[in-house]
């Protein structure tokens, strides 16, 4: 009977440690896909800015136009993409990975934009 309630104690601790050490794992996933979100977020506002640098005054209003609505349409589709799990403990976690995503999607984007050739006609100036 002892060995039964030791038993029974011990498996009862073990499951409280798994459901804490789960919350705590998923608390951290989130932290962790948000920080990856700010990497990525400075990534794009720098290469924005450079990329912004090298425009045209009409080049960088046509750029800021297509920012503001690629931003718009980033923040929608991560919404869109979290769906599945909002309102759960995980939804933090997948919108911040889908917002980095497309984040570091765009910043390569933009970069390809700066480094374009010269006589290249599909490269805005």
């Amino acid at each position: 009977m002892k060995t039964m309630l030791t038993l029974s104690i011990a498996l009862g601790l073990a499951v409280t440690a798994a459901s804490s050490a789960s919350a705590q794992s998923q608390a951290t996933m989130n932290a962790n896909a948000a920080q990856e979100l700010q990497r990525a977020d400075r990534a794009l506002n720098s290469q924005y800015t450079a990329t912004m640098g090298r425009l045209s005054p009409a080049s960088r209003t046509l750029l800021r136009t297509a920012q503001r609505t690629w931003i718009s349409f980033r923040d929608q589709q991560c919404r869109f993409e979290a769906s599945g799990v909002q309102g759960g403990s995980a939804y933090p976690m997948v919108h911040s990975t889908c917002l980095a995503r497309l984040t570091t999607d765009r910043t390569r984007q933009l970069r390809t934009l700066s480094q374009c050739q010269e006589g290249d006609l599909s490269c805005p100036r």
